[in-house]
This record gives structure tokens, sequence and C-alpha cells, in this order.
């Protein structure tokens, strides 16, 4: 098996285990935990317009789905892996 064969199947682990631990619909808490960021850095980028996009059931009930957080966190990848 190749080098990047492994690679690829390694990236779908590491991606079915985030799925297993994070809920379909996050609250900013679990996406700051799923990101491995603290929430200052969070709402920082949320004042800046550079977030991942939300759903608001009501002011105070925000969700994030976790598709669009890793869509929204894969175009942030830079270089080559």
């Amino acid at each position: 098996m190749s080098h990047e064969a492994v690679r690829a199947l390694e990236q779908r682990i590491e991606e079915l285990e985030f799925r297993l631990t994070f809920p379909k619909l996050m609250t900013p808490r679990q996406v700051c935990d799923f990101l491995q960021i603290s929430e200052r850095q969070f709402y920082e980028w949320k004042r800046a317009g550079d977030s991942p996009p939300a759903i608001y059931w009501s002011e105070r009930t925000v969700r994030y789905d976790l598709e669009a957080v890793m869509a929204w966190a894969k175009q942030k990848e830079v270089g080559q892996v």
C-alpha cells in the first residue's frame, strides 16, 4: 500500500473518530473543543467575521453543524500534508 493510501486511510479514521466524539449540531464550546482553540479565540474570529456558519434558533441558542465546521476548517488548510 502506498504512503498516500495509508495517509488517506489515517485521515478517514481521524474523521470518523471526530464524528463519534462530537454531535452533529455542536454548541460554541464543543466547536472550540473540536478545533482545539480557546473560546476567546473563537469569539475573536467570530467578531472578525471569520468563523464557521452558525444556526440561530434564538438569540441565545446557537449551534454549529459538524459538517459545516469541518468544511470551514478545511478551507483554512495551507500547504501539503
